[in-house]
């Protein structure tokens, strides 16, 4: 009797986990059907001690006529995990092996999906400008979440974390004073202005917004990770598609998608286990 129950109680919650997912897309335009279930269900389900409801049906009328709090769900389900540097191998095997191949380009045009903080895209304007690359490069860095992009946009955060990001940064090869590109006071480090003058920030949601054209390198890391398998593959499709014949795609190294190549034959896989990609310059169809 007391399995029958529990059955009965998780079936309840995906059937509420549905109807919220609909009230979000419907009021708000924002659709998190193809996340994966289980990460995303367990993140509403923690909602319930913050909103004081037993159930998370409860949570409907709140997001459709609360526009804050509904934000506040938005947020629980779009976490951003970032920090600078992250994985040093993969930022080391782009300074001495990709952007080099950037260079060739007379403008570089890069598309980093998903900013969080700030952290990844400032990054890679930091390795741009170590590589020499920086004043010929656009940068636009997208969120579905306006707050992210806010925070991103500001450029700054707490020193706490500084001492991981300057062994980040020398590990990927970083040739300078990690320190020397920020501004700190009150325990807060900020990014110098030059960096924050070469980024766009956009809002855009990679389940329902198009293409960025002629995207010569292109980054989504620890995106696709919270994505069910066919959003993943109609991400991948988008992020293909941003990219010029030539461009290079990074995904985060624990991102491991089943088929990638099979299923997008026009990339092929650089890097071994670092998830880059190319797309290849001969006569694949572009879709």
């Amino acid at each position: 009797m007391t399995a029958l129950i529990k059955w009965k109680n998780h079936h309840i919650e995906d059937v509420e986990v549905n109807q919220l997912l609909n009230a979000l897309n419907e009021r708000y335009g924002y659709d998190f059907t193809g996340y994966a279930r289980a990460s995303l269900k367990r993140r509403l389900l923690d909602l319930k001690p913050q909103f004081d409801v037993r159930y998370l049906s409860e949570l409907i009328p709140i997001v459709l006529y609360d526009e804050t709090a509904a934000q506040t769900v938005i947020n629980s389900i779009s976490v951003p995990t970032s920090e600078f540097f992250r994985d040093p191998c993969v930022w080391k095997y782009l300074r001495t092996t990709i952007f080099p191949q950037l260079a060739s380009f007379p403008r570089i045009n890069i598309w980093q999906a998903g900013c969080g903080h700030g952290q990844e895209v400032y990054s890679l304007a930091i390795l741009l400008h170590e590589t020499g690359l920086l004043k010929r490069s656009r940068i636009f860095s997208s969120d579905i979440n306006p707050l992210f992009l806010d925070q991103a946009r500001a450029g700054s955060w707490p020193i706490r974390n500084m001492r991981q990001w300057c062994e980040n940064y020398s590990n990927a090869g970083g040739n300078g004073m990690f320190a020397d590109y920020f501004n700190e006071f009150d325990n807060i480090i900020a990014i110098n202005d030059e960096f924050k003058q070469s980024i766009a920030f956009i809002e855009h949601n990679l389940v329902v917004d198009d293409v960025f054209k002629e995207m010569q390198f292109v980054a989504c890391r620890n995106v696709l990770l919270y994505f069910g398998n066919s959003l993943q593959d109609r991400v991948v499709n988008l992020l293909t598609r941003s990219l010029e014949r030539g461009g290079y795609l990074l995904l985060g190294r624990g991102e491991n998608i089943v088929d990638l190549t099979k299923n997008h034959p026009q990339l092929e896989l650089l890097g071994g286990s670092l998830q880059l990609y190319r797309k290849l310059i001969g006569n694949h169809q572009n879709v």
